[in-house]
């Protein structure tokens, strides 16, 4: 079926290309913060700027293939689908620039007792967006273990809005102790949800996996 309208190739390379511009600017996120914990906000902006760059570029990507899916490639039933499902996956980027964009408008002086935290999230969104990755790159390859990545992109999903809800608790308990005021309590509150909402976008887009898999089947 992959063969049938000659683009499929074409378009499912770009499919690669574009998830992986995704997971590069998502990757950025570990370069962000230790400038933001540090204070050192020239750093986080010039980074802030390089993630954009590759947002941009998944943006590029993602228009040629609504112009190939426009143009023919995939079957019908499977075509809109296809568009969603790049939709989605971008999602994921625009995202991860809009939590990029909210640490480096803050600001705000990071309280050190809070590193391992941030960090255990940050690590969570990124290994959960590999799983995306590796989700869609095998959607042309193998339907079976494409449907398995899906699930654990959810499984990956309730562990980070596990960690995320921790942090949130320590947040506000931190603030009814006076360890800061209210206005690191919302910029924090808010990175916080910002990059949770990363991984809600991923699931977002593993959520249409399993709609294409059917499909392909019937």
């Amino acid at each position: 079926m992959r063969k049938i309208f000659g683009k499929e190739s074409e378009v499912e390379k770009h499919s690669r290309e574009h998830v992986e511009l995704v997971f590069e600017c998502v990757k950025k996120l570990k370069e962000i913060m230790p400038p933001f914990y540090m204070g050192e906000f020239d750093i986080l902006d010039a980074k802030v700027i390089e993630m954009s760059i590759l947002e941009t570029k998944a943006d590029e990507v993602r228009r040629v293939m609504e112009i190939e899916f426009f143009q023919g490639a995939f079957l019908p039933f499977d075509r809109e689908d296809r568009i969603v499902l790049a939709e989605l996956v971008d999602n994921v980027a625009d995202t991860t620039q809009e939590a990029a964009y909210g640490i480096s408008l803050s600001r705000i002086t990071f309280p050190p007792n809070y590193k391992d935290d941030f960090e255990e999230l940050v690590d969570g969104v990124i290994d959960s967006i590999a799983v995306l990755k590796e989700c869609i790159e095998l959607l042309d390859v193998d339907l079976g273990q494409a449907l398995k990545k899906a699930h654990e992109v959810e499984e990956r999903e309730i562990k980070v809005d596990m960690i995320e809800r921790r942090i949130l608790k320590k947040l506000y308990q931190s603030y009814r102790d006076e360890e800061f005021g209210i206005l690191r309590l919302i910029e924090l509150k808010n990175m916080v949800t910002r990059l949770g909402n990363i991984v809600d976008q991923a699931e977002d887009a593993s959520d249409r996996v399993p709609i294409i898999a059917a499909k392909r089947k019937g």
